[in-house]
């Protein structure tokens, strides 16, 4: 009977301070629609704790542990695309809006751009021609969000 008493004791001053701490803190882990996948050669990791949010902006140089608050309210998505061998290589947001998720931004270390190659040349009369291209990852990051919109992921 004591034990059962100092058990609910316990019990009602940890949640107090739970909920108290809750109101100040910041929110510590979310869920995400789309988990973990393998996509080609790339690892989508969805960041869902303010450890990994904080990790990407550190490895990465980005700011993406800025979208805490927004991640938690679950109309924010951050993932980490990554090779196989883990090697991070770009930070990728998408947002959501009516139900429905859209590309934000994508970039790579220091928020280098990663979705597009440029190719310079000069043409047949001397003069500087520039092309761009999508690369891999800018194919990647749209499956992603095609992906976080199919019914597979519900």
């Amino acid at each position: 009977m004591l034990l059962q008493r100092l058990d609910d004791q316990l019990n009602q001053s940890t949640n107090s301070t739970y909920i108290e701490d809750s109101k100040t803190t910041k929110p510590r882990k979310w869920a995400c629609k789309l988990p973990e996948t393998l996509l080609g050669d790339y690892i989508i990791v969805p960041l869902t704790t303010v450890g990994l949010l904080k990790s990407e902006s550190q490895e990465m140089n980005n700011d993406s542990i800025n979208y805490i608050h927004r991640c938690a309210k679950l109309d924010y998505c951050i993932y980490s695309i990554r090779r196989r061998t883990g090697e991070r290589l770009a930070t990728l947001g998408l947002f959501s809006e009516d139900g429905y998720w859209q590309f934000d931004w994508c970039s790579g270390p220091s928020n280098i751009e990663v979705l597009e190659e440029s190719v310079e040349y000069l043409d047949d009369e001397g003069i500087l021609q520039a092309e761009h291209y999508p690369t891999e990852l800018y194919y990647v990051a749209h499956e992603v969000v095609r992906l976080m919109n199919a019914d597979i992921c519900n």
